[in-house]
């Protein structure tokens, strides 16, 4: 974290200010077109503020067709087996209408690999210097619906691709985040193995380090997010499904995020981006009283104070 002052009685005024804020880190998922096109906003909301965010790099393609259309038909076989049955699920926006037609052809029929065919785009967010991360591995339906089956060959080749190309153009990320917060021991393994300072996979409330399932501790942090739908779903997005208007969700995430001293909010450009006056909204509402910052930076001022509060 990067305090301002020189030694002067005010840079030591405004160090001590910092020192005393709530900490406050956007994390926001690219894993579509749509996403790297609506990046452009959020760039002028953090220019416009002051602040950076994070976002996470999906460095491949977004879709697997054969997996995409076998868990729709398992979605529909469901639906007619629960028919009789009042079945309560969290509320989302659908797919159509977040990426929009275009959106929706280009990811389905082109399918382009985002890492390359959107480079200006990923290379205009490092410039403005927003912390990148990676977002799973070179396919986003591959890891999200068949994480589980995959092996750990399988598993490497997923991964060590999208982490050459990024490492090679970006330098190596310090943290990581799996797509639909899918995550199991072995994808834990190779993050310790490959130099992860975190990720962002996990429930709960502040930084922790995962067990490994033999009473140590993996070397890599989980920093979970705590500003959040149910079900995992972007709270943004979750109260525009709800119907909300602009004024109420705005109240509603400003009231979780004052719920926490370290609080995580969690989005997708593809939604923030069209609401990016929103996002504005909500950082001008917090902005004195939280320290707003990247995932990174967010993790390294968690132990600072973690440590310095053992210490006492």
């Amino acid at each position: 974290m990067h305090f301002r002052g020189h030694g002067d009685a005010r840079g030591t005024q405004d160090k001590l200010d910092k020192m005393s804020k709530r900490v406050l880190a956007f994390r926001f998922d690219i894993d579509s077109v749509q996403c790297l096109r609506r990046t452009s906003r959020l760039r002028r909301v953090a220019d416009a503020r002051g602040v950076r965010f994070t976002f996470f790099l999906m460095m491949g393609r977004s879709v697997h067709l054969g997996l995409a259309l076998r868990h729709q038909c398992f979605r529909f076989a469901r639906a007619l087996t629960r028919k009789h049955r009042a079945v309560e699920q969290a509320p989302h926006i659908s797919v159509a209408r977040k990426l929009g037609l275009r959106g929706l052809l280009e990811t389905i029929v082109f399918n382009p690999h985002l890492g390359r065919k959107y480079r200006e785009e990923i290379d205009a967010l490092f410039e403005d210097g927003h912390e990148l991360g990676l977002h799973g591995g070179t396919n986003h339906t591959v890891w999200q619906r068949n994480l589980h089956r995959l092996d750990g060959r399988a598993l490497e080749a997923l991964l060590l691709p999208a982490l050459g190309e990024f490492a090679n153009r970006y330098g190596p990320p310090a943290g990581f985040a799996s797509p639909g917060f899918e995550w199991k021991e072995d994808v834990l393994d190779w993050l310790d193995q490959n130099g992860f300072q975190y990720a962002s996979d996990m429930i709960g409330e502040n930084p922790f380090k995962p067990s490994n399932g033999c009473g140590a501790l993996h070397r890599h942090y989980q920093v979970p997010v705590n500003v959040i739908g149910r079900d995992n779903i972007p709270l943004i997005e979750q109260q525009l499904a709800w119907g909300h208007d602009t004024r109420n969700i705005i109240e509603r995430v400003v009231g979780q995020i004052y719920e926490h001293e370290f609080a995580l909010l969690y989005d997708h450009p593809h939604v923030i981006g069209v609401h990016s006056e929103m996002l504005d909204k909500i950082i001008e509402r917090v902005e004195a009283d939280y320290d707003i910052v990247t995932m990174e930076e967010y993790l390294s001022e968690w132990k600072r104070r973690h440590e310095m509060n053992e210490n006492e």
